[in-house]
């Protein structure tokens, strides 16, 4: 057993404990709102306000409003009145008449003579002879060259430092061929004639056509004698 001692102080000690417990369970929601508190300054951040200032508005233009044209009058439609007359139709006899024949001799004096107008005569297309010579503005092809061997510059000229234009004028056949050459005009008379006339007569022409067939052709042309080269 127990002693009565030991009970006595059993007592005393349960119930300040007991008084302890309820202490400490007061002051706990006090304690944890103080660190809440303390927290909750230590997290703010520091914001600064910057006042800006508002510019100014631009009035905004007004446009004019669109003007209105003047509405056109509608045009007035003149109403035109015609008066018909009444007349009384007059009623036309139709008689077979027999056909005449006013073309009457001019020797009979009884009659009245009639004249009847000329006819036209009508144009008749004539085909051109092909077999005649034909001037270089006459066909529709005029001839082209095809082997053109140049003039010899004469000895006497080149010595005496001589520059002529010579023009001259022959005849291309249809097979091509150049003949029948003569000179028009020379600026230099008897030096060149016998140097061009030897080069032409040899060369060869593709002939001229008109309407599509060939025909011969007299061609003129010039030749320029120079001293640097021929032309």
């Amino acid at each position: 057993m127990k002693s009565p001692l030991a009970k006595s102080y059993l007592i005393p000690g349960f119930l300040g404990a007991l008084l302890i417990n309820i202490l400490l369970f007061c002051s706990l929601p006090g304690m944890i709102i103080m660190e809440t508190e303390k927290n909750d300054i230590e997290s703010l951040n520091v914001v600064n306000f910057i006042r800006i200032k508002p510019s100014p508005l631009q009035p905004q233009k007004k446009e004019p409003p669109p003007k209105k044209e003047p509405e056109k009058e509608p045009e007035k439609i003149h109403k035109i009145s015609r008066q018909v007359s009444k007349r009384p139709v007059k009623r036309q006899l139709q008689l077979d008449m027999p056909a005449m024949d006013l073309n009457m001799d001019q020797r009979l004096t009884g009659g009245i003579p009639v004249v009847s107008a000329p006819r036209e005569p009508m144009p008749t297309q004539t085909q051109p002879d092909f077999n005649a010579i034909m001037d270089q503005n006459q066909v529709d092809t005029i001839p082209m060259p095809t082997f053109k061997a140049p003039p010899r510059y004469p000895y006497r000229a080149k010595r005496m430092g001589l520059e002529a234009v010579v023009r001259v004028k022959f005849l291309v056949d249809k097979e091509g061929r150049v003949s029948e050459v003569t000179i028009l005009s020379a600026s230099v008379q008897d030096v060149f004639d016998e140097s061009v006339i030897n080069a032409i007569s040899s060369w060869k022409y593709s002939p001229g056509e008109l309407m599509g067939k060939k025909v011969a052709t007299m061609v003129t042309t010039e030749i320029i004698f120079k001293m640097e080269g021929q032309q």
